[in-house]
Parts: structure tokens; sequence; C-alpha cells
């Protein structure tokens, strides 16, 4: 449960450099404030986290996989809520386009974090 937290805290603070720092990128602008693109990215990153799944050491088949892919993208989700709620000063909204941009930090860091634990 600690780690659930841990991880959580550490999206929302990936999240909050992602509104703040990225949005900043005219690339990141034109590519990553559209739905359909980070539909792509977050396809990617339950996959990827899904491969990543196969390293840890508790490793029971394809089920503890899938869930660990899963399981990582639902705390990377939930980061980029919580920074979207802080940095809309409490009005939270999924057409916010700040949302787009707290997923992106989330997911873009958090795959710099798995690359490097592993």
């Amino acid at each position: 449960m600690f780690l659930i937290i841990l991880s959580i805290i550490f999206y929302t603070i990936s999240g909050l450099i992602g509104i703040f720092l990225l949005k900043k990128i005219n690339f990141v602008k034109k590519t990553f404030n559209n739905k359909q693109n980070i539909i792509y990215l977050s396809i990617f990153f339950i996959v990827f986290g899904s491969y990543l799944g196969q390293y840890d050491p508790g490793n029971t088949g394809i089920a503890y996989q899938i869930g660990y892919g899963v399981g990582n993208y639902f705390s990377c989700f939930v980061g980029a809520i919580i920074a979207t709620f802080l940095a809309t000063k409490f009005k939270f909204s999924f057409n916010n386009k700040l949302f787009y941009y707290a997923l992106f930090g989330s997911i873009s860091l958090g795959t710099i974090m798995l690359l490097i634990t592993i």
C-alpha cells in the first residue's frame, strides 16, 4: 500500500512538471494536446508496463504482467488527475488541456523511471 501511495505522489509531481514545463515546448503543444495521441501514448505505457512486468521477481505469468501494466497506468492516471486538480485551483475537468499535459508528463517521466529501476 505504501508503494502505491508513493508512486501516485511521484506521478503527481511528474504531472505538475508536465503542466508547468512541458507545455512550453511547441512540439508537445502540437502533438500531445488532443485525446487521440494521449490514448496512443496510454496504450504504449500499458503495453510497456506489461512487458516490464516479466522482469519483476514476483512474476507468476501473463495475468501478473497485464496487471502490472494496468496498475502502473492507473497510478499514473490518478497522479495526472491530482496534478490537474492542483494546477487548476481545485476546478478539475477532463476536457481541460492541462490534463493532457499532466498525463503526458506522468507517462513520459514514468517511463524513464521504469527504465531506471530495471
